[in-house]
């Protein structure tokens, strides 16, 4: 067998937690990796520009089901802000749109960032994948058309400087909900010590229970052997998913779902353990630690969504 082309079965479920290296785009190491491990099924929680490195969880086979659990994940990064300039694409590769001779200080750098903590409305960048209309925002900045982005509002739980690298640039740390944008956060804080910046540097240090300590590059999956890679970096399916998300159910109950079934909720001996999950909310049901379905419910009846076919 060639290991550098089969380095799995494609019975493969789980994850990988990679270190995206930067220049890279999520979609390209999603191709690489269903490349390499010869699966269909492979996904991504969580984009990253191709400027940004750091963790890119992988989702293979049967664990792209669970990939909406992943994405609602907590993240936190590592970044640069070089000041002085703000840019079309609000980082070092875009046109410079506005120039500021001024320098902030510490002491102004450290009152600012105190504006951007807690509860807070964002304009995403022009370039970025929302859709306008069904048009990518990034599509319409690159055709000319000023994008008409609203603000939307985010969580930043924890916002640090980090270190002053020189009077051109700082380094800063960031924790802070799904839908963020880090560049966003530097055109702003640019803005509001009047000095202007852009990301210069991004490395996601986590995404929920992956962490980059534990993370592995792409030129160490294409050294594995089958059996240390699955082994040692292929992660459960459930790794990611909080256990307020999960409900282990009875053997009877999963037969059901596994079947495809729709369950009259009040009809089971076990009723109460669906009462804190309301009307159309996902969740994932578990039996003897495996996963079994993402459900919801909808007027009493218990609704097997996605089947995991393990």
């Amino acid at each position: 067998m060639n290991l550098k082309t089969n380095i799995f079965k494609s019975t493969i479920n789980g994850w990988i937690n990679l270190d995206k290296p930067e220049g890279f785009s999520s979609f390209k190491c999603v191709s690489i990796i269903r490349k390499l491990i010869k699966v269909k099924k492979v996904g991504h929680a969580g984009t990253l520009d191709p400027l940004a490195c750091g963790v890119l969880p992988i989702a293979i086979g049967e664990a792209t089901k669970s990939l909406r659990f992943s994405v609602d994940n907590e993240k936190t990064y590592e970044f640069v802000i070089t000041w002085g300039s703000e840019t079309s694409t609000d980082d070092k590769e875009g046109e410079i749109l506005k120039k500021s001779k001024n320098r902030p200080s510490k002491k102004s750098i450290l009152e600012k960032i105190e504006l951007f903590k807690g509860e807070i409305f964002q304009r995403p960048p022009n370039y970025s994948a929302i859709k306008i209309n069904g048009v990518r925002s990034y599509k319409l900045a690159r055709l000319g058309t000023l994008p008409k982005l609203v603000k939307r509002k985010i969580t930043i739980y924890d916002f640090k400087l980090l270190k002053i690298i020189n009077k051109n640039e700082a380094k800063f740390f960031v924790k802070c909900q799904k839908g963020t944008y880090v560049r966003s956060l530097a055109r702003d804080l640019g803005q509001a010590l009047e000095v202007f910046g852009h990301v210069s540097y991004l490395k996601r240090e986590s995404v929920g229970n992956f962490f980059i300590k534990q993370s592995i590059s792409l030129d160490k999956i294409k050294k594995l052997s089958h059996y240390s890679a699955k082994k040692d970096i292929i992660l459960p399916i459930l790794y990611p998913i909080k256990e307020n998300d999960i409900i282990e159910v009875s053997q009877e109950i999963s037969e059901n779902l596994l079947k495809g079934k729709k369950i009259i909720i009040e009809k089971l001996v076990d009723k109460t353990i669906f009462e804190k999950y309301k009307d159309n909310n996902f969740f994932l049901t578990r039996f003897n630690e495996k996963p079994i379905a993402i459900c919801l419910k909808d007027n009493g009846i218990l609704l097997p969504k996605r089947v995991f076919n393990l």
